[in-house]
């Protein structure tokens, strides 16, 4: 089944959107949106922005731990020789 609905892009630009979704689900989805006192087209939208906003989130600390890494960590001491780091 076919449902179309406004989403929210901006305050003040909206595009409309059709989804094809189960019944079972939309129905389910539908409570969830009451519960948080809000229409199914807002409570979509904040759902779909707080999921972009979590993924640019988790990027971003993927890219400060990856830069981390490359830095490698000091862990004090000295290095090894070669006969040190073989030696039984």
């Amino acid at each position: 089944m076919c449902y179309t609905f406004q989403v929210q892009k901006t305050e003040d630009k909206t595009a409309n959107v059709t989804l094809r979704i189960d019944r079972e689900l939309l129905r389910k989805v539908r409570h969830r949106a009451v519960d948080h006192h809000m229409s199914l087209s807002g409570w979509i939208t904040a759902v779909l922005e707080r999921t972009i906003a979590g993924e640019a989130s988790f990027a971003a600390a993927r890219k400060r731990a990856l830069k981390r890494l490359d830095q490698g960590f000091s862990l004090g001491g000295k290095p090894l020789s070669r006969e040190a780091t073989h030696d039984r």
